[in-house]
């Protein structure tokens, strides 16, 4: 699927949800979410190894984290849409190994992202307070830091953000408690996938009379785990009609 079909899929699913909203539940809900971020091989995220002249260079995603607050509107029973603010943090390692030298060196460094995410969710109900849902949408990444340059005695570490702004995917599973005074409790899983990746590493190793280079594209595929708690909130009331005081004069003065 490429991104002009998944962009009208998606808006076509807002539609689609919005003809439904005058059946909606009236309720807005704000929460503070925190998400550790997992760097998963198999989605694509994981550790990214090349060996140039006998010289390895690898850099390898660690755990990072996600803290931010969510907006969730009630549209019907069963579906609300969701966004909000995240602040990220992600954590890298790198590592050079001369095996000509016997030089091994390790490194670490950190990039900060920002995301708007927008998602429609639909509900499932397990039982009287519980709840499962799933959701899916976009999420508008942004990228404040357009350089990042770490810098040792014989190694460099220049990480190029490709543009400020970028767009990429979201799907999410998760299962809440609502209590009925004092909120609700989330847990759940996202996935979280760019259309294209998010910066470039560009690696220089200069010693021992030999000089190499080697680029990396940063991957922005993660995995969070995800624990959410949403503020109670009373159920919006739609205000009564207003009545008309003006006096209504008898049929026999008309």
């Amino acid at each position: 699927m490429n991104v002009k079909t998944t962009f009208y899929f998606f808006i076509s699913f807002l539609l689609l949800i919005s003809f439904d909203m005058k059946a909606q539940e009236n309720i807005t809900t704000f929460g503070v979410q925190f998400k550790p971020i997992i760097p998963l091989n198999y989605i694509d995220g994981g550790k990214q190894s090349k060996e140039q002249n006998n010289i390895t260079f690898e850099i390898e995603p660690k755990v990072g984290l996600s803290f931010g607050m969510v907006v969730r509107k009630g549209l019907t029973k069963n579906i609300s849409l969701e966004t909000g603010i995240n602040y990220l943090r992600r954590n890298f390692n790198l590592s050079i190994n001369d095996k000509d030298s016997a030089f091994t060196s390790n490194s670490k460094f950190r990039l900060v992202t920002y995301e708007i995410p927008v998602s429609g969710l639909v509900y499932v109900q397990l039982g009287r307070e519980m709840f499962m849902n799933v959701s899916g949408g976009m999420s508008v990444d942004l990228y404040p830091t357009p350089l990042f340059v770490n810098e040792f005695e014989v190694f460099a570490n220049a990480v190029n953000r490709k543009s400020w702004v970028q767009v990429s995917l979201i799907a999410n599973v998760g299962w809440e408690y609502r209590t009925r005074n004092s909120g609700y409790w989330y847990v759940g899983f996202s996935f979280h996938r760019p259309f294209s990746s998010l910066m470039q590493s560009i690696v220089t190793y200069e010693a021992f009379s030999r000089k190499e280079e080697a680029r990396f594209e940063l991957s922005g595929n993660y995995l969070t785990i995800d624990l959410r708690y949403f503020f109670h909130e009373d159920k919006e009331k739609k205000a009564p009609p207003k009545k008309d005081f003006r006096q209504k004069k008898p049929e026999h003065l008309k």
